[in-house]
């Protein structure tokens, strides 16, 4: 019976000493350690059924068991269940910091974008809320920052442009004019030209094409013609806001530099000496001009530069130059082209007949009437490509082919040595040249053409 007491007695004393001893003494024991990991699996299987059954759940029962003991009794079990992966005792540890500070985050995040709203809304509610003062009258429907493509600045400053073709077809459908009134009101030509690209976007906006023909922007009313367009005003502080507005509307580009010309000589109501700074008598140079129409005709800092270089890139300056006209034949018939190399001439061709003579010329070379008349064709035609009738006074007709683009229209009047539009390979044509043809009446058949040759420059 003693025996059994004191047997008693040593195990009750074990056991006190077993629930007295640190948890890391324990975890030094292999058969404790087993009991702890036997405890935590089933804290584990009962979060399980309790709470979630996905694994980023197990996870985290897993690492809040973990938690409660010591780092050596985790190193224990890892070595011993051999079933646990053997990055699930590292890699919560290593997401638990990310973990706890993820709902600072979203506390911190709300308040940034409450601040950056109420500001929004505070710019909004001033540019919304304009307080115009004056109302600068544009002369201009196209932004005057605008330029034709390919434009680069140069170190000097000035801009230059890569040659365009749309750029330079509207220039050939304005350059004449351009030069005709700028010899008559003693301005440079070239600068309205090259006013003429900015403002309009050469030629591509609404205002300038067919029938309105307003190059520049200029409102109001034309002998009774306007027409309402969207425009922008300039409230004096640089800011914008769309309006209607009357614009004027013309004949002919012809007819808008006439009285764009107009209004640069006679200027505004008030000061008739306005632009007195762009007329040859005051300007020796265009670029004299341009510097003068910046900060008067545009505000556009860079206006000068912009039209200086629109200048400089289409050689522009030819348009201030009086134009010389073709030699007059001895029958009174001018030669349509200056430049030019006959390469095919009337009659039997290689087993074929040729209708006319072929005038080898460079692309874009001017071609003139040879006689004053009326137009009465032009169109394009699949072997002729771009082609130009003329009927004369006497009933005969010339006919104009493969031109690159023609600046007349049916039912136009032209007078002799009139620019009629520019040699191109349009059509049936291997090379840039003039295909000309006369007939002694408006029915172009073969039987009625007579030889241009004989007739240009005699037998």
């Amino acid at each position: 019976m003693k025996k059994f007491s004191r047997m008693a007695s040593a195990l009750i004393f074990t056991l006190q000493a077993f629930l007295s001893t640190p948890m890391a003494v324990l975890a030094s024991d292999m058969s404790s350690t087993k009991e702890a990991t036997e405890q935590v699996q089933k804290a584990t299987d009962t979060t399980e059924t309790t709470e979630s059954s996905t694994e980023s759940t197990e996870e985290s029962s897993t690492k809040e068991s973990i938690e409660s003991s010591s780092s050596s009794s985790e190193s224990t079990t890892e070595s011993t269940s051999s079933g646990t992966k053997p990055s699930e005792s590292s890699t919560p540890s290593d997401q638990e910091t990310p973990k706890k500070e993820e709902p600072k985050k979203e506390t911190e995040k709300p308040a940034a974008p409450k601040e950056e709203s109420t500001a929004e809304q505070s710019n909004q509610i001033s540019q919304e809320v304009p307080t115009p003062e004056t109302i600068v009258d544009q002369e201009a429907t196209i932004d005057l920052s605008r330029t034709v493509p390919s434009s680069t600045v140069t170190q000097d400053g000035s801009i230059h442009f890569e040659k365009n073709e749309s750029v330079d077809s509207f220039i050939h459908k304005i350059g004449e004019s351009a030069r005709k009134i700028g010899k008559e009101k003693e301005l440079y030509a070239s600068v309205m030209i090259a006013q003429a690209i900015l403002e309009s976007a050469s030629g591509q906006s609404q205002l300038a094409q067919e029938p309105n023909y307003n190059l520049f922007g200029i409102k109001g009313t034309h002998n009774g013609k306007s027409v309402s367009m969207a425009t922008q005003e300039n409230l004096g502080n640089g800011t914008l806001y769309a309006t209607q507005a009357g614009f004027r509307v013309y004949e002919n580009y012809e007819d808008c530099f006439n009285d764009y010309a107009t209004l640069l000589k006679e200027g505004i109501t008030g000061n008739s000496n306005y632009y007195a700074g762009v007329w040859k008598s005051n300007a020796k140079t265009y670029q004299e001009a341009t510097e003068y129409l910046t900060g008067r005709y545009a505000t556009d800092t860079q206006y000068a530069q912009k039209l200086n270089g629109l200048i400089e890139t289409y050689d522009l300056t030819d348009y201030d130059k009086e134009l010389q006209g073709p030699i007059i034949s001895r029958s009174g018939y001018k030669i349509p082209l200056q430049n030019y190399t006959i390469s095919s001439v009337f009659g039997n061709r290689n087993g074929e007949f040729h209708r006319g003579l072929d005038m080898a010329a460079a692309q874009g070379e001017r071609i003139y009437a040879v006689k004053s008349g009326r137009v009465i064709k032009a169109e394009f035609h699949t072997s002729w490509g771009n082609y130009v009738v003329i009927q004369h006074e006497d009933g005969t007709t010339a006919l104009y082919a493969h031109q690159q683009q023609s600046i007349v229209k049916v039912g136009g009047t032209v007078s002799q040595s009139q620019i009629i539009g520019y040699v191109g390979s349009t059509g049936n044509s291997t090379g840039s040249h003039l295909h000309f043809e006369l007939c002694k009446d408006s029915s172009l058949s073969q039987g009625m053409l007579v030889d241009p040759q004989s007739v240009l420059f005699g037998d």
